[in-house]
C-alpha cells in the first residue's frame, strides 16, 4: 500500500515537472516570438530610405511625409499661399482668397446655369447672383468653423518659446479675432470678385 502510495506521488511530481517545463518553454518561446516581432517593427519604421514616412519622425502626429509633401518647391508653393503668409493681416488674406474665389465661380454658373441660353442680358445676371450666393454659403461655412474651432481658446495660455526663451509670435489667423476679420475680408473679396467679373461680361468683346 505505501510503495504504490510513492509510486503515486512520484508520478504526479514527473508530470508536474513536465508540464511546468512545457509551460516554461512555451511562454518562453512567445516572448522571444513577440520581442523578434516588435524589434522588426522598429528595424521597419528606422529605415533611412523609407518613401512613406511620419512626419519629423513622429508617427503620434498623424501626419505621414512623402517625398512629394516634403518637396522643397512644394513647401515654398504653399508658403506663398494667402492662407499661410503669416506677415501678411488676416483680413488681407481674407480679400484675396475670396476675390480669387468669386470671380472663377461666377464663369461655371454663366456659362452652365440653366438660364445661359435666355435671351439678353438674363445668363450674366443669374450666373453672378449665383456666384453671389455660393460666396454667402462659403462665408457662413467660414464662420460655423471659427465658432467651433476657437471656442475654448485660453487668452491667459502660455506662448511657445525657444530654448532660449525668445516668444515665437503665433500666427493672427489661428485666433478668434483673426478668424473673424479672415471671414470678413473674404466675404468682402468675394462678393467684389463677383461683380468684377460681371464689369468682364458687360465690357470684353467677347459678351458684346
Amino acid at each position: 500500500m505505501n510503495m504504490n502510495l510513492s509510486r503515486q506521488v512520484r508520478g504526479l511530481g514527473a508530470s508536474s515537472g513536465l508540464a511546468s517545463r512545457r509551460v516554461a518553454r512555451v511562454a518562453g518561446a512567445g516572448a522571444r516570438v513577440t520581442s523578434k516581432t516588435f524589434t522588426t517593427r522598429l528595424n521597419a519604421a528606422e529605415k533611412p530610405n523609407a518613401v512613406v514616412k511620419p512626419i519629423n519622425g513622429d508617427p503620434f502626429i498623424g501626419m505621414m511625409e512623402t517625398p512629394v509633401t516634403s518637396a522643397p518647391i512644394v513647401a515654398n508653393f504653399l508658403s506663398n499661399l494667402p492662407a499661410y503668409r503669416t506677415g501678411v493681416a488676416p483680413v488681407l488674406r481674407g480679400v484675396e482668397i475670396g476675390l480669387t474665389h468669386g470671380f472663377f465661380v461666377t464663369g461655371p454658373f454663366i456659362k452652365l446655369g440653366p438660364l445661359r441660353d435666355a435671351a439678353g442680358n438674363t445668363p450674366e445676371v443669374s450666373g453672378c447672383l449665383s456666384g453671389a450666393g455660393l460666396v454667402l454659403i462659403l462665408t457662413l461655412g467660414l464662420t460655423i468653423y471659427g465658432v467651433a474651432s476657437f471656442q475654448s481658446e485660453d487668452p491667459d495660455a502660455l506662448g511657445v518659446k525657444t530654448l532660449t526663451g525668445r516668444s515665437v509670435s503665433k500666427d493672427p489667423l489661428q485666433t478668434k479675432a483673426g478668424w473673424e476679420e479672415f471671414t470678413s475680408g473674404f466675404l468682402v473679396g468675394g462678393l467684389s470678385g463677383v461683380l468684377y467679373a460681371y464689369i468682364c461680361t458687360q465690357l470684353l468683346p467677347l459678351y458684346s
